[in-house]
C-alpha cells in the first residue's frame, strides 16, 4: 500500500464509532467523516470474546435475512460495540484491516480467496469519506489489489493518485 492511502486509512485514527450495522450480509461503520464497509469475511470483537462475524458478501443469496447470527449479534452487541474511539489500525501485507478502539473493540476485515474470487477480483473492505456527490475519497481492497482515489483530499491527508 503505498504512502498516501496508507495515510488515508491513519485518518481513522482518533475517530469514535458513532454508529454499525449489518446491511445486505455487509457490517457498515460510521466513524464520521469516514465509512467502512467490510464486505469480506469480517468480526468484531471486544475483550478476546468474538461479538460479531459475518461471511463473503460475495456468498451472499441475494435475500435479505435478519434471522441470522449476523443481525442478532449486530443488534444484541450494538452497545458494547459503539463509542470507542480508534486507537491504532493495522493493515498486513495481504490487506487484512485490524481496528483497536478503546473501549477493547477490536474490528477485523480478513482476506477471502473462495469461489466467488477465482474468476474476477471482488470487494473486501472499502474505506470511504461519504458525500452527497459521490466525490470524496474511496480506498477500495480487493482480494489482490486496492484501488485508492483521492478525489476529495480529507484535512492532513496528502493527494494520491489511483495505486
Amino acid at each position: 500500500m503505498d504512502y498516501a492511502a496508507a495515510q488515508f486509512v491513519n485518518q481513522l485514527v482518533g475517530k469514535r464509532l458513532l454508529h454499525f450495522c449489518c446491511e445486505a450480509e455487509i457490517l457498515d461503520f460510521d466513524f464520521a467523516p469516514l465509512a467502512l464497509h467490510a464486505m469480506g469475511c469480517s468480526r468484531v470483537i471486544k475483550n478476546n470474546d468474538i461479538l460479531v462475524t459475518t461471511f463473503d458478501y460475495q456468498l451472499w443469496d441475494l435475500s435479505e435475512s435478519t434471522h441470522n447470527d449476523e443481525w442478532f449479534n449486530a443488534e444484541k452487541f450494538y452497545s458494547e460495540i459503539i463509542d470507542g474511539t480508534v486507537i491504532s489500525v493495522e493493515i498486513s501485507p495481504w490487506y487484512d484491516l485490524r481496528i483497536k478502539l478503546d473501549n477493547n473493540v477490536v474490528i477485523e476485515c480478513l482476506i477471502a480467496n473462495a469461489y466467488p474470487h477465482y474468476d474476477e477480483e471482488q470487494e473486501q473492505w472499502v474505506l470511504f469519506e461519504p458525500t452527497e456527490d459521490h466525490s470524496g475519497t474511496f480506498l477500495t481492497v480487493y482480494n489482490k489489489r486496492i484501488d485508492f482515489h483521492n478525489v476529495h483530499v480529507l484535512s492532513n491527508s496528502p493527494k494520491s493518485s489511483t495505486v
